[in-house]
């Protein structure tokens, strides 16, 4: 280990309690319904990172008009008269960059009210297979993938989370321009990377940009759903900004509510490094 990634580490060790008084600059650049997010918090003298994976969740999302994933309607609440704001938000559970809790697959696995927060809080390791999905929209993680980040970055952390950076736009594959052929298309992770990080890593979570772990090709049997979740195991599903954190030594963040037998929900999901 490298005294700049030890430094980093022993450093992410005290970040709960050392952000509170840290100084906090942002700068953010507005892309479509995507904001992408990057501050910086000193802490003693040290630079940390934080990079927001986050969309901004807007009915940008109702891909399909007829069909809303999101709907805001303001009410009349108890403070109107005193000039109070107050809406009724109805949404699917998985709209926007959302968990998959193993609940989705699973009817007796854990709700997303039910994972602990040492689940949520968890180093993240990228994998770059951004050149492959240029040239095949459904490619998918495979074990050499992880064989060769592995060969450059050591073991994946024990408990991470393994994300997927595959350039991927998640609104441009719903454009108009686009045939409905190939909107069903869509990289992610194969059968075999999923059962070698349940079997051979440890692994706690996945992510990645697009809107399913399975690829296109593998919809809508889900056998990469059926295999992580039912394991008791998260998912991220159209994560984002990864190409703004390093692919080695970051703490992801998953903010999402503990809220009983949901299936999955919205996150904040934020990158620390």
């Amino acid at each position: 280990m490298t005294r700049a990634s030890r430094s980093r580490r022993e450093l992410l060790k005290g970040l709960p309690g050392a952000l509170v008084g840290g100084a906090i600059g942002t700068a953010s650049a507005a892309s479509g319904p995507v904001e992408s997010v990057a501050s910086a918090a000193t802490l003693q003298g040290r630079t940390v990172h934080v990079a927001d994976l986050t969309h901004r969740l807007t009915t940008a999302f109702n891909f399909n008009p007829s069909q809303p994933r999101i709907a805001m309607d303001p009410i009349v609440g108890s403070g109107y008269a005193a000039g109070m704001n107050l809406n009724r938000v109805s949404l699917i559970e998985h709209t926007g960059t959302h968990l998959d809790a193993p609940r989705h697959f699973d009817k007796t696995g854990a709700s997303v009210g039910d994972l602990p927060l040492a689940d949520l809080v968890v180093p993240l390791a990228i994998v770059d297979i951004s050149e492959r999905v240029k040239k095949d929209r459904n490619a998918a993680l495979e074990p050499a993938d992880i064989e060769r980040w592995e060969s450059r970055h050591g073991a994946l952390p024990s408990g991470c989370c393994v994300a997927i950076y595959g350039g991927w736009d998640a609104f441009a594959q719903m454009s108009a321009d686009i045939p409905p052929e190939m909107r069903r298309q869509s990289p992610g992770f194969s059968v075999e990377v999923a059962r070698m990080l349940i079997e051979r890593r440890s692994v706690k979570g996945i992510a990645l940009e697009a809107g399913s772990i399975d690829t296109g090709a593998n919809s809508p049997a889900y056998p990469v759903h059926q295999i992580w979740l039912k394991s008791g195991r998260w998912a991220i599903e159209f994560i984002t900004n990864l190409q703004a954190v390093v692919p080695s030594g970051a703490l992801l963040i998953v903010g999402v509510p503990p809220i009983a037998d949901a299936t999955g929900f919205p996150v904040r999901a934020l990158a620390l490094f």
